[in-house]
């Protein structure tokens, strides 16, 4: 990574489960679904050298449970911000204006249609998807190289390395 470069990887958090109408949309934990896929895809960041030096997550509960999975005693710098909870793309751009620039790879875990909206808002490139494709589900992992300053990124400022569905792997 060159040293004028940061990354910047957006975790969506897996998929959760609407069994207890009891619950908060907040409350809601992961699947079993969201836990195998959640599992599939901490171990593809593990492998493919991803691994932050900072986390930013969604308090909601399937956002702290798909952290988990990634980092179960996690001795990276993880904030745990309700900020994040179904953020617009202003709210995340706030956000990551805030972190301190040492942090050179940056996680933020968190939900759509804010997630999705920052990646064609972050991209340089306009996304073309198939029409039957999601551009960001449940689990999926947007790897961006990012300029060095983030306190005013402005459309089209991210690359996008990668975009990984947890069925592509």
């Amino acid at each position: 990574m060159a040293d004028k470069l940061r990354e910047l990887i957006l975790w969506r958090h897996a998929k959760s489960d609407w069994g207890d109408p009891s619950l908060t949309d907040h409350e809601r934990p992961l699947s079993e679904r969201g836990r195998r896929n959640a599992n599939k895809m901490a171990n593809w960041i593990q492998q493919n050298a991803l691994t932050p030096d900072l986390i930013l997550c969604s308090t909601a509960k399937r956002a702290q449970q798909t952290l988990r999975r990634f980092c179960p005693d996690c001795a990276i710098e993880t904030e745990h911000l309700e900020t994040l909870y179904m953020a617009d793309v202003p709210t995340l751009l706030r956000q990551l204006a805030k972190v301190p620039q040492h942090f050179k790879r940056v996680m933020l875990i968190g939900h759509n249609p804010g997630m999705e909206e920052l990646i064609a808002y972050l991209n340089t490139e306009p996304l073309s998807l198939a029409a039957d494709v999601k551009l960001f589900p449940t689990a999926a992992v947007a790897h961006f190289i990012m300029p060095s300053d983030w306190r005013s990124l402005e459309k089209g400022d991210g690359r996008l390395i990668s975009l990984t569905r947890p069925k592509d792997i």
